[in-house]
């Protein structure tokens, strides 16, 4: 039977996303299934939420939509309350499941470059990326600081997610100290996807920081350059990318997520972005 699903944000012309799930469907010989990208401006996702669940059984959501995913959702699962962001959504007749795998998918990463004691992080951002990564740091025992252009919206989502998590300016004198301190520092916002700025160009960390950009393309940013020039150990998205979308496959299908499939197809089309 073939089914069809949809990464959704805007933008998405450069989402590995597709190449992930086509790569997870033919290691399960899912024949007649299949994966897109649908471009939607912000503001305008829930004008076409009707339209997206005729034709989709799920479907994948990026910035900007995940705070709207939310609220458009008719039920969300208690991970996605937790950080009130939705990334994945299941389409079942007039019914839309909510769900949120950036957080699982980010720790499942972070495993990899610094293990699972818990410290203090500074996260960079305040929307649906930021709020999931902050919520499971939080629910593993975690520290966590939001640093954001917009205080009022890290001040809100700080409210939201409650106690251990709190605000920070984005003015040296605060935030050169919490960085210093810092155990983790992670990038949740766009900056640095041209593979040259870097949210933080005046950057000074400790080596004993572990440092993760979410974002996934270049493989390398400037960020994470400075940061091992520190001696930090660092990740890029891509490790988050790939395991995010395990668990949104093995939600949809029934199936367990091919992983090493998925890390490859995604690890080539990164290899020749980059090239």
């Amino acid at each position: 039977m073939s089914r069809e699903f949809a990464i959704v944000g805007d933008p998405v012309e450069k989402s590995l996303s597709p190449d992930l799930y086509t790569a997870a469907f033919a290691a399960h010989g899912l024949e007649g299934w299949s994966y897109r990208r649908v471009q939607i401006p912000a503001g305008q996702l829930e004008a076409r939420w009707e339209a997206l669940a005729r034709r989709f059984a799920g479907i994948n959501v990026t910035a900007p939509h995940k705070l709207a995913a939310r609220r458009l959702a008719t039920e969300v699962t208690p991970r996605a309350a937790r950080c009130g962001s939705v990334n994945t959504v299941t389409f079942r007749g007039s019914a839309a499941l909510g769900d949120s795998t950036d957080g699982a998918g980010f720790m499942a990463a972070l495993s990899e470059v610094r293990g699972s004691r818990p410290g203090r992080a500074v996260i960079l951002g305040a929307g649906g990326a930021a709020r999931a990564v902050a919520a499971s740091l939080l629910a593993s025992g975690w520290r966590v600081r939001l640093a954001a252009r917009d205080r009022g919206k890290a001040d809100m989502v700080c409210a939201e997610l409650g106690a251990g998590v709190s605000s920070l300016g984005l003015d040296e004198g605060e935030l050169a100290p919490a960085l210093r301190e810092a155990d983790l520092l992670v990038n949740a916002t766009p900056i640095g996807a041209d593979g040259v700025s870097s949210p933080l160009p005046q950057l000074e960390l400790s080596s004993r920081t572990a440092v993760v950009d979410l974002l996934y393309l270049p493989p390398e940013t400037a960020l994470l350059r400075s940061a091992r020039s520190w001696g930090c150990r660092t990740a890029s998205g891509l490790g988050m990318l790939v395991e995010q979308a395990a668990l949104a496959f093995e939600s949809w299908s029934g199936l367990p997520a091919p992983r090493e499939q998925m890390l490859a197809a995604a690890m080539a089309v990164a290899g020749r972005a980059a090239g």
